[in-house]
C-alpha cells in the first residue's frame, strides 16, 4: 500500500493523537452553529496552523458533524507548483495522526482521465488538504477521500471542472475547498479585501471572483478550488451560501499590522429541495 505521510504534523497541528483530537473536538464543540449535515453540499474552510484558523474551521465541521458522505472531494491549490489540470495522488491512502483515510482510486482516476494528471509530486509537503483530515475524522469519521490539487490561477476552466464534478457525485457526497484569504496586510486592509472576496462567494458569482482575484481586488490562495466548489454546488442545486465565521490571525497573534484572513462558508441546499 502506498500511503502519503502526515508531512505537517507537529508543524500545523499537534502530532500527538490525544492532544490533536482534544484540540479539534474542542474547536468543533465550541462553534456556535447548528449541526445539519444533510443541508451541506460543500464548504470553504481555512488551512493555516490550527492555533490561528482551527476555530474558524470548526464552524464548518460542526455544521457537517455526524454526516455520512460516501466520499469527500478535497479541493486545494498547490502552494509550490504551477501546472495545468489536476495533481492527483497515485497511492492508496493519506496518513493522519488520528487514522488513515483511503483514497477513492477509481473516482480519482476518472477525474485524471477527464482533466489530466500532473501526478503526485505537488502533494508532497503540501498542507492545504492535509490540515482538513483531523477535522474530517473527528466530524464524520473515516470516509473515502478524493484529494485534488490545482496548479493554475482561478479561471473558467475551474468552473467547467466543478460542473463536471457535480455530474459524477452521489447525492450524499461532500466537496470541501481549502483556502485562506488575504495575506500579510493590516487588519483594516485585510477586512476590506476579505469582505469583497466573501461577498463574491456568497453571491455565487464565480466570474466576479475570478476577475477580482486577477485584478487583486479579491484575495485567496485557493481561489481555483473555491471557484470549482462554487460551480459544483450550483450545479447540484445548492444555492444557499452562509458565512459561518470570519476572523484574522491578529485575534491570536495580537499583531494587527500583518494578518492573514480566514473564513468558513457553507454551500447548502434549499430546505424545500434537500
Amino acid at each position: 500500500m502506498k500511503t502519503r505521510p502526515a508531512y505537517v504534523a507537529d508543524r500545523f497541528y499537534p502530532g500527538d493523537p490525544v492532544e490533536l483530537r482534544s484540540m479539534v473536538e474542542t474547536f468543533i464543540a465550541e462553534a456556535p452553529v447548528a449541526t445539519s449535515p444533510d443541508m451541506v453540499s460543500g464548504m470553504v474552510v481555512p488551512h493555516a496552523g490550527f492555533i490561528f484558523s482551527g476555530a474558524t474551521a470548526g464552524f464548518g465541521y460542526k455544521r457537517i458533524q455526524g454526516g455520512a458522505p460516501t466520499r469527500i472531494v478535497l479541493l486545494g491549490a498547490s502552494h509550490r507548483y504551477r501546472f495545468d489540470g489536476l495533481a492527483l495522488f497515485d497511492g492508496d491512502a493519506f496518513d493522519c495522526p488520528l487514522g488513515r483515510l483511503t483514497v477513492d482510486r477509481v473516482f480519482a482516476d476518472a477525474l485524471g482521465d477527464l482533466f489530466g494528471n500532473e501526478g503526485p509530486r505537488p502533494h508532497e509537503y503540501e498542507h492545504t488538504l492535509e490540515t482538513q483530515l483531523p477535522f474530517l475524522l473527528c466530524a464524520v469519521g473515516n470516509r473515502l477521500i478524493v484529494p485534488v490539487l490545482f496548479g493554475s490561477h482561478a479561471s473558467e476552466e475551474h468552473v467547467t471542472f466543478g460542473k463536471r464534478l457535480a455530474d459524477m457525485l452521489a447525492p450524499e457526497d461532500l466537496v470541501i475547498a481549502s483556502t485562506d484569504l488575504s495575506h500579510f496586510l493590516s487588519e483594516q486592509e485585510a477586512n476590506a479585501i476579505d469582505r469583497r472576496t466573501i461577498e463574491a462567494v456568497v453571491a455565487g458569482d464565480a466570474n466576479a471572483l475570478i476577475g477580482g482575484l486577477r485584478e487583486d481586488t479579491c484575495s485567496m490562495c485557493g481561489g481555483a478550488a473555491v471557484v470549482a466548489a462554487m460551480a459544483c454546488a450550483s450545479a447540484r442545486g445548492a444555492t444557499n451560501r452562509h458565512v459561518l465565521d470570519y476572523r484574522t490571525s491578529g485575534a491570536v497573534s495580537g499583531d494587527y499590522g500583518r494578518v492573514v484572513g480566514y473564513t468558513t462558508i457553507t454551500l447548502e441546499y434549499n430546505k424545500e429541495t434537500s
